[in-house]
Formats: C-alpha cells, structure tokens, sequence
C-alpha cells in the first residue's frame, strides 16, 4: 500500500508540472503575441499621423506642387492619401487596437508574475490561473493564425534545446511572415519540418 500512494503521488506531481509547463507556455505565447500587435498597431498609428501632419501641410503641398507641372493633380493625390490613411485609422480603430492588446499584454503579464512566484504551486492555483485565462480570451479580438504560429515558435526556442525544437519547429515561408499582421492565412495544414540549427537558433 506504501508503494503505491508513493507512485500515486509521483504521478500527481507530474500530472501539475505538465500542467504548470502547458501553461507557462500558453502565456509566454499571448505576451509575445499581443506585445507585438499592440507595437504593430502603435507604428501605424504614428505612420497615419505623420501623413496626416506632413501630406497635409501647406508646406508640403507647396513643395510638391513646385515639382512637377500638373500642380492640381499633385494637391489632390497629397489630398488623397490623407484622407485615405485616416480612413483607415478611423475604420479599423488603430489606436483603441494598441491600447487594447496592451492591456492583454499586461493581464497575461500578471498570471506570468503568479507562476514564477510560485513555482510549486498546486492544481488548485493552476485550475484558477485557468479560469482567469479564460476571462481575458473573452476580451482577445480574432486571432492572427499565421502571427500565432510565429510567437509559438519563438518560445519554442527560448524554452528548449536545439534537439527539441527541431521536433516542434514550424517554419513558415517569407510572405507569409511578412504579412501576419495583415492577413488570415490558413496555417492549421502546417507540421513541423526539418530545420538548419540557424533557422531555429
């Protein structure tokens, strides 16, 4: 009976360490994620109000205008662009978006702060932590899939050795990264490949 409540217990102590790593994990990947939507959404506010103050000063009109012989089409392209970039600022909301993946950052930031307080805590604690997550994902706007995938595999590297993260390493192609932010991409077809220790690195 003595070895068997000590083979019990290892198997609960192992039980909470998978469950403390699945979730140092899951958080890990949300503060790098809405970290980097929330700087993403902060320089294309910035960008928005430099066209906004530049393209749509007398100045600059002025000397664009001076430029070239079609003087009216050039005010009226400075004047398009303006009002289009500000289109888009207004539409999408772009400045509410970096204050509010901020703020995810931050509430992720917090459970983080628990776990590495309390690296022993028990399934209890762990089972809360849960349910706080699942407070802020009611609050999380629509995933960037591909963005997704690419916070993971950053953490994957932070977390593990090279032989491991060849096991778990998704690369993606160049477009694809380059345009998380922007677009949707169906990424659920994509496995873990062979990858050079650079790529992973």
């Amino acid at each position: 009976l003595a070895c068997s409540a000590e083979t019990d217990e290892m198997t609960d102590a192992d039980l909470r360490d998978d469950e403390l790593h699945k979730l140092t994990f899951y958080v890990q990947r949300n503060i790098r994620y809405h970290m980097r939507r929330s700087a993403f959404f902060t320089r294309w506010s910035r960008f928005s109000s430099f066209v906004g103050v530049f393209f749509g000063s007398a100045a600059a009109v002025t000397f664009f205008v001076a430029l070239v012989e079609n003087s009216e089409k050039i005010a009226a392209l400075l004047a398009t662009i303006v009002a289009l970039v500000s289109a888009i600022e207004l539409v999408v909301g772009v400045t509410q978006r970096a204050w509010l993946h901020n703020d995810l950052r931050r509430r992720f930031l917090d459970i983080e702060e628990k776990v590495q307080a309390n690296p022993a805590m028990p399934m209890r604690s762990i089972n809360e932590l849960k349910a706080c997550i699942r407070r802020i994902e009611a609050d999380e706007p629509p995933t960037m899939e591909a963005l997704e995938l690419m916070v993971r595999n950053e953490v994957i590297v932070s977390m593990y050795d090279y032989e491991d993260r060849s096991k778990y390493y998704i690369p993606l192609p160049w477009w694809i990264r380059l345009t998380a932010h922007w677009f949707h991409w169906d990424v659920s077809k994509a496995e873990p490949q062979p990858v050079q220790k650079a790529q992973c690195a």
